[in-house]
């Protein structure tokens, strides 16, 4: 026996260290296996490098290679994703970015079309991008939204499969071929820098991959890769040159362009290990099962086939003997049952086990005479009871007469509340024929009603508001999109309900709201609580009066002729300029800037073309300026700047002279004719000459003054004109 219990002992112990290793290979696999991820990597995939968005902006930018028919098979594999993840548990922020994903893949659909009919073969790759309602950032935005949900936060050391999916989008959408391709047909400088952002973290991704390669053929994959993205890296400083040479996007995409298929064909080979990863875990957990069981078997002939045996032996043993005990007992059962409750039973005919019943068997006796005594009792007691029952008969048709005046006051009810759904109907009507849209909710959760102008308002598909939806849901679709501005959509919807749940309980709530997916319209919002908790949202489309407010304010601060600053915005700028450099310790200075020659142009060609010549000198004092710097037109020909984050002012003095240089290039008018004029420009310093506002202006202009005296188209600083006016009295007293 001892040294079957140490078999055993054994036997288990081994099943406990198999299991144990195949737990751990199933959790491996479960991760690699788990579905969300692999249709998050897919969507990417199929979106990204290779996919949809590449041959979208290759049809665009080529469009003589007729790259349409293969992007419109791209976007049925990219549906067929969608329709992966849509099939999966998806929380209300998923739903609401895959709803995003679907639109912008509905107006692709649009694009491709048009592109497939000849409507923009006319029309350069700039202007046709431009021409397509396809917003790229807001589809790339929406599918980070899903891989943050699915991934979390990208850590130090991701799972393989994340760092995959990752390396996707550094390479994909919102990657390399993005940012690139969008900044050869857009010539946008944010774009580039985006797209060189985009190498650095695919480098850097590149390198993880290639630490965890654990076959030759995955480092071979993973160097493949990494010199196509060195040939990018040389297409994006080779396209910022050309475009700064106005060569065309497709002169430049010509110039730069890059075989991908060898790169593909590595990012496939990394998805196929990664697929055979899964494969090996999915087979040694099966291994591992198999092993278990055929120990447990084992376990099992040795241990419970002989107690199996004993028992059966045992059985057949009881199967002889059982009927005699049987027989003896049927006996002493029909005794008990003709009532012979005072008979004494025979029990010697039964094992000394049976025999032991004789007490209980006479407790029995006793037991059935009682009862047959209280069933005598009994009959008095039915008695009783038909007597109550009567009573109750009573009670019941009184309980059916209230039931019959409660029917009718349920079928008065209910007409009341056909009425009420004819009123609720005819409202609904007038609801949907008002100009403006209109929303109630359950506070925030469900949505009670709208209209179809408040879909058409928002720019949402009407059929995305259904009563299964809820406000909470809305908010994160309008978030989402980025509507309140960019960051977390969820933490942006927790801080606009708070707002609105703070400022409901002071009254009506009103706000403007400019909507992205309406073209850029601006909606004035009436929101009011009742006293139930029902929310109703009342939006007005205010664009025009908005837009006609931001021009009157625009006409207010600018000039109308060059768009520069008038001299009231000017004044509101240097007053906050002088606040600003008193706290930092700055310096800045007042440029006070005079045209030399402008008024014979008007005289000898025109007041149109001394026009012209202000709009193009406007032009480029926009271009020398710095960001941090301020242009304003005060008067016919003259101008002030404003130069802010000085080291002194001989900062100030170099850039007014390369200004000069600037205005003396000669400006073609549409006449076709050449005229030329120069400038005179004074200079004061805050806070070396002073710290007082009208001072300096004035301090300028006497500087101005001396440039001009000085023979005009030249600098003067106040400091030179103080020290002119101080000479004579030194030489008196030298005298």
């Amino acid at each position: 026996m001892s040294a079957l219990a140490v078999l055993l002992c054994c036997g288990l112990i081994f099943i406990g260290y198999v299991l144990a290793d195949t737990k751990e290979e199933w959790s491996a696999a479960v991760e690699l296996r788990d579905p969300r991820p692999l249709a998050v990597s897919r969507l990417r995939h199929q979106l990204g490098y290779g996919g949809l968005v590449h041959h979208y902006l290759n049809s665009i930018l080529r469009p003589e290679n007729a790259l349409a028919e293969t992007t419109t098979f791209d976007l049925g594999a990219v549906r067929g994703a969608m329709l992966d993840f849509q099939s999966l548990d998806v929380s209300p922020l998923e739903r609401t970015a895959l709803t995003i994903i679907n639109d912008e893949l509905d107006q692709v659909h649009v694009a491709l079309e048009q592109m497939k009919n000849g409507e923009f073969a006319d029309l350069s790759p700039s202007d046709a991008y431009a021409s397509f309602d396809v917003d790229l950032d807001r589809m790339a935005n929406a599918v980070s939204t899903l891989a943050t949900v699915t991934f979390g936060e990208f850590g130090e050391t991701p799972p393989h499969h994340q760092l995959l999916s990752e390396f996707e989008a550094a390479i994909g959408l919102d990657g390399i071929v993005h940012h690139l391709k969008v900044f050869l047909l857009t010539a946008d400088p944010k774009r580039a820098e985006r797209t060189y952002d985009a190498t650095a973290r695919a480098q850097a991704l590149l390198e993880q991959l290639k630490l965890r390669a654990a076959s030759n053929a995955e480092r071979e994959a993973v160097r493949v890769i990494n010199q196509t993205v060195l040939q990018y890296i040389a297409g994006i400083d080779l396209a910022v040159e050309m475009m700064s040479q106005g060569r065309t996007p497709q002169e430049i995409d010509a110039a730069i362009r890059v075989d991908d298929m060898p790169a593909i064909s590595g990012y496939a080979t990394l998805v196929s290990f990664e697929m055979a990863r899964m494969e090996r875990g999915t087979e040694a957990v099966g291994r591992g099962i198999l092993i278990a069981q055929i120990t447990a078997l084992l376990i099992f002939a040795l241990f419970v086939v002989p107690f199996v045996l004993l028992f059966v032996r045992i059985t057949l043993g009881l199967i002889q003997v059982v009927p005699q005990w049987a027989e003896a007992l049927t006996t002493v059962a029909d005794g008990l049952a003709k009532e012979q409750f005072e008979k004494n039973q025979d029990y010697s005919g039964l094992p000394a086990e049976l025999a032991a019943l004789e007490e209980p068997f006479a407790a029995i006796r006793r037991t059935l005479w009682f009862r047959k005594e209280q069933a005598l009792e009994g009959e008095a007691q039915v008695d009783t009871m038909a007597a109550e029952n009567e009573q109750m008969a009573t009670k019941i048709a009184a309980v059916n007469d209230d039931l019959r005046m409660a029917t009718r006051r349920a079928e008065k009810a209910a007409k009341e509340a056909a009425k009420a759904s004819e009123d609720v109907n005819m409202m609904g009507g007038v609801i949907e024929a008002m100009s403006h849209g209109v929303l109630a909710t359950r506070g925030f959760d469900g949505i009670l009603f709208w209209n179809l102008r408040l879909s058409e308002l928002l720019g949402i598909p009407s059929g995305w508001f259904s009563r299964d939806r809820s406000l909470h849901e809305l908010l994160l679709y309008l978030a989402t999109r980025g509507d309140f501005g960019s960051g977390d959509p969820t933490e942006t919807v927790q801080n606009v309900i708070s707002f609105m749940g703070e400022k409901l309980t002071e009254g009506v709530l009103r706000h403007d709201l400019s909507i992205k997916g309406n073209d850029e319209c601006v909606l004035a919002l009436e929101i009011v609580r009742r006293g139930d908790g029902t929310i109703v949202f009342s939006a007005t489309d205010i664009t025009a009066r908005h837009e006609l407010a931001v021009a009157m304010e625009q006409q207010a601060i600018s000039d109308p002729l060059t768009g520069l600053a008038n001299r009231t915005a000017l004044n509101d700028f240097t007053s906050s300029m002088l606040k600003h450099a008193k706290r930092s310790g700055e310096k800045a200075a007042i440029l006070a800037l005079d045209l030399d020659g402008f008024k014979p142009i008007n005289d000898h060609y025109g007041h149109g073309a001394g026009d012209e010549v202000l709009v193009e000198l406007a032009d480029r004092l926009r271009e020398e300026v710095r960001e941090t710097d301020f242009v304003a037109r005060t008067g016919g020909d003259e101008f002030i700047l404003v130069l802010l984050h000085l080291d002194d002012g001989m900062g100030a003095a170099r850039f007014a002279n390369r200004l000069l240089r600037a205005i003396e290039v000669p400006v073609r008018l549409s006449s076709g004719e050449d005229v030329s004029v120069s400038g005179s420009i004074g200079i004061s310093v805050f806070p070396d000459h002073t710290e007082d506002l009208t001072l300096l202006y004035r301090k300028a202009d006497e500087a101005l003054y001396g440039a001009k005296a000085a023979g005009r188209n030249c600098v003067m600083t106040y400091d030179e004109i103080a020290a002119e006016a101080e000479e004579p009295a030194d030489v008196a007293k030298s005298a």
